[in-house]
């Protein structure tokens, strides 16, 4: 019976030494997973700082694109205006150029206005 308590002690011991282990295991485990935790969420709170900074960027564009059409369109109109005033200057330019205005000269002018 001597051998036999020895070795339940024994037994005790390292079932006791292995519950031990494995609670240090789960503290460092737990440990790990709230960092990671952590990590998470701080890298949650980027993505939506970088889908807030896509989105402003996104809106400052089609604002952009807006005016760019707005001033194109008002470049074409001042190309479509300055046309025709080369045609009321040329015309002006030969009636000017001539002895006296014909009646057909001035009614081509009254015609453009």
């Amino acid at each position: 019976m001597n051998q036999i308590m020895p070795d339940a002690t024994e037994r005790r011991a390292a079932a006791l030494a292995e519950v031990n282990h494995m609670n240090d295991s789960l503290i460092l485990a737990k440990e790990t997973i709230e960092q990671l935790k952590a990590d998470l969420h701080r890298e949650e709170d980027r993505v939506v700082m970088m889908v807030e900074e896509r989105d402003r960027y996104r809106h400052e564009s089609i604002r952009f694109r807006k005016l760019l059409i707005t001033l194109a369109t008002k470049m074409s109109n001042a190309a479509l205006l300055m046309e025709e005033a080369k045609d009321v200057l040329t015309t002006i330019d030969e009636i000017d150029d001539g002895p006296t205005p014909t009646p057909a000269a001035i009614a081509k002018l009254e015609e453009d206005k």
